[in-house]
Parts: structure tokens; C-alpha cells; sequence
């Protein structure tokens, strides 16, 4: 996660994320090529879980995954997006 996704945050979203809060993010759906999916507005959050693994609520709630399910996510960090 810091390796990948906090090295390109501000230090004040990365503390609000490592501190249990939620931290409203932009993120694109990939699943289906043809028609990505994007994910933005003041709904959208990233959470981190007591195992370090991150959570998109409003993602695995659109979405067909259950419990256990892993995904990628990749910051892209020229347009501050997950994908």
C-alpha cells in the first residue's frame, strides 16, 4: 500500500487513511474493457481494514464480488485516479 499508492499522496490524505478514516478517491472500474466505470463524487471512499488491505464500499457494492474476493488497484498517478 505505501509502496504502491501513499508515495503519491499528500502526508495529510495518507495520515487520514492510516488513521481508520475514509478518504474520498476517483477510481475507475477495468473489469470490463468495453466500458470502464468511473467512481467519483463526495460518495466514493477508500478505506483501510484492521488487516491493512484497502476497501471501496460503493465498489464491492456495484460490483458481483463476495466475500474474500481479491482485486487489484492501481494508482495512476498523472491523473490521481485508482484503476
Amino acid at each position: 500500500m505505501f509502496e504502491y499508492i501513499l508515495r503519491y499522496w499528500t502526508l495529510d490524505m495518507a495520515k487520514i487513511l492510516v488513521s481508520g478514516c475514509g478518504v474520498r478517491v476517483q477510481l475507475w472500474d477495468v473489469t470490463t474493457d468495453n466500458a470502464p466505470k468511473k467512481y467519483e463524487g463526495e460518495s466514493v471512499y477508500l478505506w483501510k481494514l484492521y488487516n491493512d488491505a484497502l476497501s471501496c464500499i460503493e465498489l464491492f457494492n456495484d460490483s458481483r464480488f463476495g466475500v474474500g474476493d481479491e482485486i487489484g488497484l492501481f494508482w495512476d498517478p498523472r491523473s490521481s485516479n485508482f484503476t
